[in-house]
């Protein structure tokens, strides 16, 4: 039976891994327009349970990455998207209470451009991950 869901726990992984292994700047905030560009937004969150009995709680958990990017081009901001997917197909998550079953999937990567009403652009990555948890307590 499922005592508490992992999204705080993805979260802070996440947030470390991308921390600690490139150098572009990581938010778990909502940005509020004066951070400088380049930077990655942790943004939404979906999960459910995936299985559960006496002894076993697992949950499907899914976390978008929004890039940020404020070159000409898109070779910045998908630079950046390449990293991280390395970053998270190559290493595991440290979680707390949780462990990471399996590997990461990456079930959505794009680039969009966008322009405001004040001629500022900029270029929008998403990359959306999906996780395979247990809850080991």
């Amino acid at each position: 039976m499922i005592s508490r869901i992992p999204f705080n726990e993805v979260q802070q992984g996440l947030y470390q891994l991308l921390s600690r292994g490139q150098t572009v700047p990581v938010y778990d905030s909502i940005p509020d327009g004066s951070e400088e560009m380049p930077y990655i937004w942790l943004g939404e969150f979906h999960g459910a349970p995936a299985e559960g009995n006496k002894t076993v709680v697992m949950h499907q958990v899914s976390q978008q990455l929004h890039i940020w990017s404020d070159q000409k081009g898109k070779l910045e901001v998908n630079g950046i998207m390449n990293d991280i997917v390395t970053l998270l197909t190559k290493y595991q998550l440290s979680l707390d209470g949780f462990r990471q079953v399996g590997g990461v999937t990456v079930s959505l990567y794009q680039t969009t451009g966008e322009l405001y009403e004040n001629g500022d652009k900029a270029y929008h990555g998403v990359i959306q991950v999906e996780y395979l948890v247990e809850q080991t307590d």
